[in-house]
């Protein structure tokens, strides 16, 4: 089973960054993208935990296979969402 974090603290502190930018679509968008991932992330597990117990063994390895697929996605996105940080700290602080 993934080990996952409290799933309200992380949408919260997602709001908040989101909120804070309003004006930044992108920035919007790869917090949904972030936010919908985790989630599911979050589901997987159960998923695969709850077919497994049925004795569907074939669809909990397939939730397994993605649940190791998103979880690689999902750092995608992340590494996507600090390099945008990133490079919109550089924008915002360089002298107009």
């Amino acid at each position: 089973m993934i080990s996952r974090p409290d799933s309200s603290a992380a949408t919260r502190r997602l709001s908040d960054l989101r909120r804070s930018q309003p004006g930044d679509a992108t920035l919007r968008n790869l917090l949904g993208i972030l936010n919908a991932k985790l989630e599911l992330c979050a589901n997987l597990p159960v998923f695969e935990w709850e077919a497994s117990s049925e004795g569907w063994t074939e669809r909990a390895a397939a939730f397994r296979l993605l649940a190791d697929a998103e979880q690689r996605s999902c750092s995608d996105v992340i590494e996507q969402l600090q390099a945008h940080l990133e490079q919109r700290a550089a924008t915002l602080g360089s002298p107009a």
